[in-house]
């Protein structure tokens, strides 16, 4: 599964929600543990709370801006995950026993 965006969860969780009324007590009562439980992933140490929303009430999310050096999720999203490419070999110089073995590692990323 690739990395999901934050709005990418809530939609998702949004359309849980709307099918399930048991998915939106659980999602109520510990949102935390059931998108955790959701996603198969953990969280960590983030907050999560879940507001129920009334035909009279509008909720708007003012989103975090990153303090001074801290990373965006956009930047975080760059700088997360695997390789592009890994290219590894070994040059042996010499041989039998008792040679020296260089080992070069080289990752193009």
């Amino acid at each position: 599964m690739s990395k999901m965006s934050r709005g990418e969860v809530q939609d998702l969780m949004s359309k849980f929600a709307n099918e399930s009324p048991n998915y939106r007590q659980a999602l109520l009562a510990n949102p935390k543990a059931t998108i955790e439980r959701q996603l198969n992933t953990s969280l960590g140490n983030v907050q999560v709370k879940a507001i129920a929303e009334t035909a009279d009430t509008v909720y708007v999310i003012v989103p975090h801006v990153p303090a001074s050096g801290e990373l965006s999720d956009a930047d975080l999203e760059k700088v997360a995950g695997g390789f592009k490419d890994i290219d590894a070999h070994c040059d042996r110089a010499g041989g039998g026993i008792g040679a020296s073995v260089n080992t070069v590692v080289q990752i193009n990323a």
